[in-house]
């Protein structure tokens, strides 16, 4: 029952996340081959998670887990998607110099919610089902991490650079700031 669940918070999440390839971020005509990369492993590690999680029973704590981690996750992407609205951000490796700072809704606290989010949801999926799958969040979370330094880079080269900086004091670039969610 709890693995039915979490394969079901899953798939709600990892739904989102792929409608926000194509129905948020804005892109070229021609998706980035690194997207298309990233894309394509996330896939993978998805359909891994639910071989594992129809064909091998895991323990129900990590199925609670997996659940909330989920949840969480599909609520940060969807405030940052609200947050977003007006001008949706440009896909991940779309090496855009951008021109202006989201701080509204979960950019308050992060600089990098939908990296996030995913982080949130891959380490749910591990604590699930385990072994392999935490190569996969690894993999994931860490390519996450050097997109997001990419795209502070472009930031740095950016009419809002000054800005950014001040912003950059303020939060935190994937994980919130302790100040800044206590203020």
């Amino acid at each position: 029952m709890w693995m039915t669940a979490s394969i079901i918070a899953a798939i709600a999440a990892f739904g989102s996340f792929a409608w926000g390839v194509k129905g948020h971020f804005r892109s070229n005509p021609q998706m980035p081959l690194k997207m298309k990369l990233l894309s394509l492993a996330s896939l993978c590690a998805f359909m891994h998670f639910m071989l594992v999680a129809i064909n091998r029973e895991s323990r129900v704590p990590g199925q609670l887990v997996s659940i909330l981690f989920s949840a969480g996750a599909a609520v940060l992407f969807w405030w940052a998607v609200k947050a977003t609205s007006d001008r949706p951000p440009s896909v991940a490796h779309s090496n855009e110099i951008p021109d202006m700072i989201y701080n509204n809704g979960p950019y308050r606290y992060v600089r990098h919610p939908f990296y996030l989010s995913y982080s949130l949801f891959w380490a749910g999926l591990a604590i699930a089902v385990g072994r392999w799958q935490w190569l996969a969040f690894i993999i994931l979370v860490t390519w996450y991490y050097v997109t997001a330094q990419e795209e502070e880079e472009h930031f740095k080269r950016s009419s809002v650079a000054e800005a950014y900086s001040d912003y950059r004091t303020r939060t935190g670039m994937i994980l919130p700031k302790l100040n800044a969610v206590l203020r």
